[in-house]
């Protein structure tokens, strides 16, 4: 029997739309949605090859339990007892010794459950997830300033009517290629388009800025000044805290800023005459100065600049974030971060606590406040954190100072992992729980534009397999804290998700499965007649007293190692690799680029091994030499065990939104004889997990 179902594609936080063609309950073919209202039909090769990702030989389909050393299957029964041994003293003794740690690939339902069932079933504060390494930085400048995040406060199709699009750390074309048509129609409409990157990256830059790593505050901060100078400065709305931004730029000199972030005085003038004289410029920034350990004041500069200047929340102009993972914009709206409740509201904020202990039936009091963030989260795990739960996420192989965490993982008492696959983290489980992909479930997504999207349910999960959901719900029932997640079915949790938005500054309440079967809706969606808020960027700002807070932001120089790196994705592979390295459609290995200067300069030809040395750990790449990155500048991107994340450090944190600093670490890099390069390893995985389990029962 033939079926075909419209879904949204499991990976980036564009979320495009195609129909996944079944036979017999199989998925067979994958179209684009021409209707798609993101990408107008548009999907990468990522998307077309997911169909793969459905039909591994590697899937979970049985929960296993470490037994004697080796993960084997069990029934489920047995695989909840054994919850309920391990996790149930726990929470006797202190709920706060468990952390639940979540991801931004899941739906915005599960999210929601997520949190409702660290906060009310175990009452543990220690929830947070993956999205604090990617969008943390951005949401906490957006807030602090706007009282609202939102990562593009503009539907994608705005871009097309901006002339300028300043690119900051962003690469589009490898991390977000549906995007890419809003950058060729603005260019074809005769925009320029500016790429700050230390390395260059593929697509429509007319003009490359490479600056050092951690340096675009600085870019920033001077643009600001001379257009202060140029008497180009027009606030887009009245705003506390505009003097103190100028003045803390004033000293900035095209002189200074160019010894600074070793990009040319011309260039860097040549980029603010560019600014100023733009109708609708528009800066993007990625994750480049995102995830470094002042990425959150780097951001307020770039809003600083685009407020100032008159173009933020204009259409096609001001500024945005773009969020890397598929549902990263619900992800951190909706309770699995440390500091939030649903709907975005505020773990700290009394009335907000008091709103969801009315609407989840509680006392106020029992809700617990904010816990740790995530890096703080596994770094405390084997001593003030007992027992961990790991959802839809990787960090054995995805958390910087990967090979401390590692560590850290196998020092807990009891790992549990919910997964679809045998990731690295699961490997090192003591109990697995085998879940569901994107194509066996209901649910929302929520775009980098704030686009709500459905998720339709399309084919059953194999063999023993549960819909995620359902786990969570049974592990309350496991500890005999179930009541409150007692759905007769996901509708029945989808409408109570809704509802517990109503009022809060990403409100769904508006939504329904049954509206969103017919078109999507950027939030906040007030009620069921509500056409949404493309703009929500407008003074009155979600403030207190509704004026824009501009922070200003230290200007500092940041130290500069010889050999710098800088970590992120190529476009074959995505996040930790869990499905990408497994899909037979996408290529790729990991490699160190590294620019033909520094090449000789360390004494390294093309394909060599190179053995690289962080602060936390080390590994061996081959080197790919090519002129498209910066002398000075060591690339690995971090799909793959061994590779990008055992060079970071583990416990360098940005202050205000504790993202860690994966884009700026020193290290140290010497050539490795081809037949010694397998004698110098990665700091391994300690020795209790199994890389293989039994799939023979117990």
């Amino acid at each position: 029997m033939s079926k075909t179902v419209r879904t949204t594609c499991p990976y980036c936080a564009v979320q495009c739309n195609f129909d996944l063609h079944l036979e017999n309950g199989l998925a067979v073919k994958i179209t684009p949605t021409k209707a798609c209202p993101v990408a107008g039909g548009t999907v990468c090769k990522k998307g077309l090859a997911s169909l793969s990702d459905l039909r591994h030989a590697d899937r979970l389909t049985s929960p296993l339990l470490r037994v004697n050393g080796v993960l084997t299957p069990v029934s489920w029964e047995v695989a909840f007892t054994a919850f309920a041994d391990r996790v149930r003293p726990v929470l006797e003794r202190d709920p706060s010794r468990l952390g639940v740690f979540g991801s931004g690939a899941l739906t915005n339902e599960k999210t929601y459950l997520l949190g409702k069932l660290a906060r009310v079933a175990f009452g543990t504060p220690n929830i947070d997830y993956n999205g604090r390494f990617c969008m943390s930085s951005a949401a906490t400048a957006m807030n602090r300033t706007f009282g609202l995040d939102r990562g593009l406060g503009f539907p994608l199709a705005d871009i097309a009517s901006s002339d300028l699009i300043v690119l900051f750390g962003a690469n589009i074309a490898e991390t977000l290629p549906p995007i890419m048509q809003f950058l060729k129609a603005a260019r074809d409409r005769g925009a320029k388009i500016v790429n700050i990157d230390p390395r260059a990256t593929p697509g429509l830059a007319q003009t490359q800025l490479a600056p050092f790593p951690g340096t675009d505050h600085l870019i920033a901060g001077l643009t600001l000044n001379l257009l202060n100078g140029w008497g180009r400065i027009r606030p887009a709305a009245p705003a506390d805290g505009a003097d103190e931004v100028l003045a803390s730029v004033a000293h900035l000199t095209l002189e200074g800023v160019s010894k600074a972030c070793g990009v040319p005085e011309a260039e860097l003038l040549k980029l603010a005459r560019l600014y100023a004289q733009a109708h609708r410029p528009l800066i993007l920034s990625g994750r480049g100065p995102e995830q470094q350990v002042n990425g959150t004041d780097t951001v307020s500069t770039l809003i600083n600049l685009a407020f100032l200047a008159g173009h933020f929340g204009k259409p096609g102009g001001g500024y945005g974030t773009l969020t890397g993972q598929g549902n990263g914009q619900g992800g951190r709206e909706h309770g699995q971060k440390s500091d939030q409740l649903p709907g975005y509201r505020s773990v700290k904020d009394p009335a907000d606590r008091a709103f969801m202990a009315d609407f989840w039936g509680v006392r106020e009091a029992s809700l617990p406040g904010a816990g740790k963030s995530a890096q703080e989260l596994f770094l405390a795990c084997g001593t003030e954190i007992e027992a961990l739960i790991v959802i839809g996420s990787n960090p054995a192989v995805s958390a910087p100072g990967s090979g401390v965490v590692r560590e850290r993982l196998a020092a807990l008492d009891f790992l549990v992992v919910i997964d679809f696959l045998p990731s690295e983290t699961a490997l090192m489980a003591d109990l697995v729980l085998p879940g569901s992909m994107w194509a066996e479930e209901e649910g929302t997504t929520t775009n980098l534009e704030g686009r709500v999207q459905r998720r339709r349910k399309a084919m059953t999960a194999p063999g023993g397999a549960r819909e995620d959901w359902r786990i969570l719900c049974d592990l309350a029932r496991a500890v005999g804290r179930g009541e409150k997640f007692a759905y007769p079915d996901f509708a029945a949790l989808q409408t109570e998700f809704f509802a517990s938005t109503q009022g809060g500054k990403a409100d769904y309440s508006g939504l329904n499965a049954e509206r969103l079967d017919g078109q999507t809706f950027q939030w906040p969606v007030l009620h069921a007649a509500h056409a949404g808020t493309p703009h929500p960027y407008f003074a009155p700002y979600a403030t207190p007293d509704g004026r824009a807070r501009l922070v200003a932001a230290p200007m500092t120089v940041p130290a500069r190692a010889p050999l710098t790196l800088t970590t992120g994705r190529v476009a074959s592979q995505y996040q930790s690799g869990t499905q990408s390295r497994r899909n037979p459609g996408l290529k790729g290995a990991p490699e160190v680029q590294l620019h033909p200067d520094t090449a000789r300069e360390y004494g390294l030809s093309p394909g060599q091994p190179v053995h690289l040395q962080g602060p936390h750990g080390e590994t061996v790449l081959p080197a790919s030499v090519t002129p498209k990155i910066r002398p000075g500048v060591a690339f690995v991107a971090f799909h793959w065990p061994g590779s990008a994340n055992e060079l970071t450090s583990a416990d360098l944190l940005d202050p205000h939104s504790r993202m860690p600093a994966f884009k700026s670490e020193g290290v140290t890099a010497r050539p490795v004889p081809v037949q010694a390069a397998t004698d110098v390893h990665v700091r391994p995985s300690p020795p209790a997990p199994q890389s293989v389990y039994s799939k023979e029962p117990a």
